[in-house]
């Protein structure tokens, strides 16, 4: 397979996993795939270093129940929303994490 069609391959996948909402070994599992494969193709997808992170602040709201929504991004954040009062700030967060 060739580099670049396999680049396509693992964005697919990954995009799939954080859909899912399961944990990166019971999906691997799943799909045939080893644990090492998704970590090295989720490191070789991440943006190139060199960019620097902005921080927000961001009201905390306690909860333990199951999230709203939840999004993981290719950089590895997990963002779990769990109120809709959470939903109104979302775009900054995902405006930062940019």
């Amino acid at each position: 397979m060739q580099e670049e069609s396999k680049r396509t391959v693992w964005s697919t996948r990954l995009r799939k996993h954080a859909i899912s909402g399961q944990p990166i070994r019971a999906w691997c599992a799943l799909h045939w795939l080893t644990e090492a494969s998704f970590h090295y193709w989720r490191k070789q997808l991440m943006p190139a270093p060199g960019r620097t992170a902005q921080l927000i602040a961001l009201p905390f709201t306690s909860g333990h129940g199951e999230p709203m929504l939840e999004v993981e991004t290719p950089d590895g954040y997990v963002i779990r929303l769990r109120s809709p009062a959470q939903l109104d700030w979302l775009g900054a967060v995902v405006m930062a994490l940019r």
